[in-house]
């Protein structure tokens, strides 16, 4: 599987959207990845998100709909974001944007949590993700075509 740091290359022109729907393809392939257990949290007009990521994974998350607040609860991890690459160790925040797509590598377990409003105290977790974050057949697809780019420019069939 290609890298990220191979994705980088300026043959390739690729975005940073594009580099992470193809990693996201190449995860798509693997019938068995790391558990990554969410716990679904709800407190009044705000509903949360908390993640466990064990050490030494490369995560990317679906693209976020809207901007909402991220937090580090316990361990350390490196942030892949299109401006730089950020070493953060809990206690940490950042605020996302829409379009923004978690990619993190996790040095140590992690626990993380996202901050989303529920004005309407909803309980579906299903239909709110679909509301938070794009579409993974989407983002699936756009690696799909990203692939064949790839190895277009290099010479390789499909």
């Amino acid at each position: 599987m290609k890298c990220l740091m191979e994705l980088d290359n300026p043959k390739f022109g690729l975005t940073f959207k594009e580099k992470m729907a193809y990693l996201g393809f190449k995860f798509a392939e693997i019938s068995e990845g790391p558990k990554c257990p969410v716990t679904h949290i709800f407190e009044p007009g705000v509903y949360i998100r908390e993640m466990f990521i064990p050490a030494e994974t490369l995560f990317i998350g679906r693209p976020h709909t809207f901007g909402h607040r991220c937090e580090l609860v316990s361990g350390k991890v490196l942030l892949i974001a299109e401006e730089a690459k950020t070493h953060l160790e809990a206690p940490a925040e950042l605020w996302s944007k829409p379009g923004f797509m978690m990619c993190l590598y996790t040095k140590t377990d992690v626990v993380g949590r996202t901050y989303h409003p529920n004005p309407d105290e909803r309980r579906d977790t299903e239909v709110m993700e679909d509301e938070i974050f794009g579409s993974i057949a989407d983002l699936v697809a756009l690696g799909e075509r990203v692939r064949l780019k790839i190895h277009a420019i290099e010479g390789r069939g499909a």
